[in-house]
């Protein structure tokens, strides 16, 4: 597992342009495109539903990079 930072850095060398994080500053992810992005925050908003601790209560933000 990397770091956030080790992350964000991997990510610009390969052409991440959309980052997935949590209000909280937690990231899930990166994407190139801005579809796949929204792609991914639904199907982390509809598993976070099923999430007995969290309830569906977490929002996540999609952040250019």
């Amino acid at each position: 597992m990397m770091t956030r930072i080790g992350a964000i850095e991997y990510g610009k060398r390969i052409g991440v342009r959309y980052y997935l994080k949590n209000v909280n500053g937690g990231l899930y992810g990166g994407y190139t495109t801005k579809e796949a992005a929204e792609k991914a925050k639904k199907k982390f908003e509809a598993d976070d539903k099923t999430n007995p601790w969290t309830k569906g209560k977490t929002r996540f933000v999609i952040v250019e990079a």
